[in-house]
């Protein structure tokens, strides 16, 4: 698949999750400690944090896509518009349409405790370079759409397009996120709670979308 169409298709994926991101890491983003900084400390200081968060999630992308590539499906990277539309449309069946209560996973939840209380220790910090890590931590909370976007990294079976989608997944995120932290005071949660309930249109539209694309319909 050429760089260029996983460029897209992980930006778009990141968009779409920026819905999600509104209600989910949309609080955290607006307890960001920026109140009190200058406009020049803000801009850095939310530069900073995207740069870390994009950091993780491409890490990520780069180890799903190695992880990948030892286990190829002869076609399967070929197909990739195919698979990834087929996954989008799964998760929608199954997160939204079955609503499986929450299932504890003792890995998972000990690793968001662990994140948790870390991001509780940067938040007093008053230092600008601290939002890079906060930025980084924030990028490994578990997170049902950074699975579809690395269910994705995997089925590209290559360390380059696996970085690079999970990359633009996570500049795709960015605008959504800045306008909650510069602006999420004036949203209210029965605004953001809208906002999410139209998550799941959008991404079976786009996973309809990249089915057709790869079948080359035209």
């Amino acid at each position: 698949m050429h760089l260029s169409s996983v460029f897209e298709i992980g930006f778009l994926m990141g968009l779409l999750g920026s819905v999600h991101c509104i209600g989910m890491c949309g609080p955290l983003v607006m307890a960001l400690p920026i109140s009190s900084k200058s406009n020049l400390q803000k801009t850095t200081a939310l530069t900073l944090y995207h740069v870390g968060k994009i950091s993780s999630y491409a890490a990520l992308g780069v180890l799903f896509g190695l992880f990948g590539s030892q286990f190829p499906v002869f076609g399967l990277q070929q197909n990739i518009s195919i698979v990834i539309g087929v996954t989008m449309l799964l998760y929608v069946g199954y997160v939204f349409v079955l609503k499986p209560k929450h299932i504890q996973i003792g890995v998972l939840n000990g690793l968001y405790q662990k994140i948790v209380s870390l991001l509780s220790k940067l938040f007093k910090h008053q230092s600008v370079v601290s939002f890079l890590f906060i930025g980084m931590l924030n990028g490994l909370l578990p997170c049902g759409m950074i699975y579809l976007a690395l269910s994705s990294a995997l089925a590209t079976q290559d360390i380059l397009q696996g970085g690079a989608l999970m990359a633009f997944f996570g500049l795709g995120t960015v605008p959504a996120l800045i306008m909650v932290a510069l602006g999420g005071q004036y949203m209210s949660f029965t605004f953001r709670r809208k906002i999410q309930q139209l998550l799941p249109v959008f991404i079976f539209g786009m996973g309809v979308l990249l089915i057709l694309r790869g079948l080359n319909l035209g």
